[in-house]
């Protein structure tokens, strides 16, 4: 697809997706969030605590995949031929094909990770525009992230001209539909471009819902006196119990076997 096509395409996307959310508020706290489909309890935030399932399109908690492995090891079953903790199929031997066998299954996730192929170059031949319409894709599917993706190839002129308006419309939309990292990533944003005020809202946003890394830049502002300590403290607690959603024995069990090698 050329540029033009990607832009009306673009422009289409926003325009409707800022008519569906115009009535949300930006900085609504975050009260729905994806579950792991095995334990039912909110994914983690931080990416490499979930596994994408290539043959099924789920993506697991380490917790649920971490059980799911030493139960399998336990029956003397090898990593090669244990099957999938959810839909019970061995992995699909090629991740490519998986993809796109998810993708006719209008998966977004599988959008998002064929997008980064194609970014990088990994096993198809590397197009910036190619892994932009993969995003696309997924955004024209629900997927929250995706805008926040497609903002990033705003910020940086990546398959589409540079512009700073539209990088901070579709941040907005992304943080709207309920994207952690949408709101750290936009607190950045302003940050970058002076607009302290915002960017603290953002960061609390993403405090709130759990993300530590917002809540470091939190104290780390508290601590040049940008915000009350009584703000803190209710952040904090929010945070905690966000986190306290977020957590279970199997997936501290996964943390500390991945701490010590032991998985």
């Amino acid at each position: 697809m050329k540029v033009a096509g990607i832009e009306a395409r673009l422009d289409k996307l926003l325009s409707t997706a800022q008519a569906e959310t115009a009535n949300v508020d930006l900085f609504a706290l975050i009260t729905d969030r994806e579950e792991c489909p095995i334990c039912m309890l909110p994914l983690p935030i931080v990416e490499n605590k979930i596994t994408f399932k290539t043959c099924c399109g789920k993506s697991i908690c380490d917790g649920c995949i971490y059980k799911h492995w030493m139960n399998e090891t336990k029956n003397g079953i090898p990593n090669h031929k244990q099957i999938c903790a959810f839909c019970r199929q061995p992995d699909p031997n090629n991740d490519i094909k998986a993809y796109k066998k998810l993708m006719k299954k209008n998966n977004p996730d599988a959008f998002i990770l064929m997008g980064n192929r194609y970014k990088q170059g990994e096993g198809v031949i590397q197009s910036d525009t190619k892994a932009l319409e993969m995003i696309i894709h997924a955004a024209e599917l629900g997927k929250a992230e995706a805008y926040a993706l497609i903002a990033r190839h705003y910020d940086r002129g990546t398959a589409v001209e540079q512009d700073e308006s539209k990088c901070q419309a579709f941040y907005e939309i992304s943080a709207k539909k309920g994207c952690v990292q949408a709101h750290r990533w936009v607190a950045l944003f302003h940050a970058m471009n002076g607009n302290t005020q915002n960017s603290m809202k953002h960061l609390n946003v993403a405090a709130c819902a759990g993300d530590q890394v917002a809540m470091d830049g939190l104290m780390e502002a508290y601590k040049a006196g940008g915000i009350a300590k009584e703000d803190l403290t209710q952040t904090l607690r929010a945070s905690q119990t966000s986190k306290n959603e977020m957590k279970s024995k199997d997936r501290d069990d996964a943390r500390t076997a991945k701490d010590n090698g032991l998985w």
